[in-house]
């Protein structure tokens, strides 16, 4: 598979990939902050994740080893909704239609809840982002449609600030080049695997291992299933090895 922004017979260079910048003094960390139950969050770069993956497949272009691995990312976010997003929006009068702006490295997984005023009206309700809109529907008042507009049954008849909470997991974009740093200070092994499994079965290049990427794949399981462990339990450094979420793994 070949990066969108480049194909992977050409030759790479810094100017014609997006993710790919010259290394030369240090970079600044993405500016972009929000609240994930309390944690601040930062942004690093998909390319940190890149010498763990060129050192087993050698020879493997950036722009493809990239691309494998911001789908390890999403896939291990999508299973492990490990991601757990807050926004509060301002409402305004007779305005029905909210957008979720997450930044150009997100987007919307499952919106876990909504939660409009102070009158106790709370919509809860799961969505996988890439179902169609009319399952969106999630309560009478309230709709969500994807990919990140909460839209109300009813349009509020004042003006407040911050009268609408969403609750949301996130995931990368399709064309994300940072990633919450979370993923690499604690599950770096998990995104490398992910994204050996796949490559090491691209059998145009020499370094295919078919064999090695089964073992890869069954690592990358492993590691969404402690990823699922660890958001069940709060990162609970006690919580037991084999502890079900929602009663399976």
């Amino acid at each position: 598979m070949s990066c969108p922004c480049e194909s992977p017979a050409k030759p790479i260079s810094f100017s014609s990939h997006p993710c790919l910048k010259p290394k030369g003094g240090n970079q600044p960390m993405t500016g972009w902050i929000c609240d994930n139950d309390g944690r601040d969050v930062e942004f690093i770069s998909l390319t940190e994740f890149l010498p763990r993956v060129t050192l087993i497949a050698k020879g493997v272009p950036d722009d493809v080893a990239l691309e494998y691995l911001r789908q390890s990312a999403q896939t291990f976010c999508q299973q492990s909704r490990l991601l757990k997003r807050e926004l509060r929006l301002d409402v305004q009068v007779g305005v029905r239609d909210y957008y979720l702006e997450q930044g150009d490295n997100e987007q919307v997984h499952v919106v876990q809840s909504v939660h409009l005023g102070n009158r106790g009206e709370k919509c809860r309700c799961f969505f996988e982002h890439f179902h169609s809109p009319r399952h969106g529907f999630c309560h009478k008042h309230f709709t969500f449609e994807p990919n990140d507009k909460i839209i109300l049954s009813k349009p509020p008849k004042f003006d407040g600030e911050n009268q609408l909470q969403v609750h949301y997991f996130a995931q990368p974009t399709q064309t994300a080049c940072d990633v919450d740093k979370l993923l690499f200070d604690r599950y770096h092994d998990v995104v490398v695997n992910g994204a050996l499994s796949q490559l090491l079965f691209m059998r145009q290049y020499d370094f295919a291992d078919p064999q090695l990427a089964v073992v890869y794949e069954q690592r990358f399981k492993q590691g969404i299933a402690q990823g699922k462990i660890d958001v069940q339990s709060h990162f609970a450094t006690n919580a037991p090895s084999s502890l079900a979420f929602k009663g399976r793994i």
